[in-house]
């Protein structure tokens, strides 16, 4: 097995562990060969509906990992494309990272996922701008005080960051 699907298939187990420490905000509902397909919940986005604002609480969501992960980016695709700046009206792409580490998981991409639909995060670089209508939304919404929207965080699975770190070895008694 190579480097990127024994990667993938920890990243699996991670996704797992965190549907587990997150019943009602996350359900896992299929791993495909470059894929996983799952629903986030109670997590707020506006969608543009007839030309008005309204708010979304559930999110298809596809999680793909490209044929050079993990030297490039896990990649968060919307079934449904909200109205915000970072996501791609057509494809429902969501830009995560203005910059990436190869240690980020699917940890770090759900929790970057809530804070970007929710308007908690979003880059004005014009590079990850890709809904030009949404950003200048956004800025009048924002000085109004109405966004951020508020959401129930994901919880980390117990000892997730820990087993990603290497593991010092102990220490040797010398001989004398």
């Amino acid at each position: 097995m190579d480097l990127r699907q024994q990667r993938i298939e920890n990243e699996w187990e991670l996704l797992e562990r965190m549907a587990e420490a997150n019943p009602r905000l996350l359900a896992i509902h299929e791993w495909r060969p470059s894929d996983f397909l799952l629903t986030l919940h109670e997590t707020p986005a506006v969608a543009r509906i007839n030309n008005e604002a309204q708010i979304c609480m559930d999110h298809e969501v596809r999680l793909s990992f490209a044929r050079f992960f993990p030297t490039m980016p896990i990649e968060a695709y919307l079934t449904r494309a909200v109205f915000h700046p970072n996501v791609h009206p057509d494809t429902g792409f969501v830009c995560l990272w203005g910059r990436f580490s190869l240690r980020d998981t699917v940890v770090e991409a759900l929790c970057q996922l809530q804070r970007v639909l929710s308007y908690s995060l979003l880059s004005e670089s014009a590079d990850h701008v890709m809904q030009p209508e949404a950003l200048k939304w956004a800025h009048q919404e924002l000085a109004a005080g109405k966004l951020p929207l508020q959401y129930t965080p994901l919880a980390k699975p117990a000892g997730w960051q820990e087993e990603r770190e290497y593991r010092k070895a102990p220490e040797r008694k010398r001989l004398s």
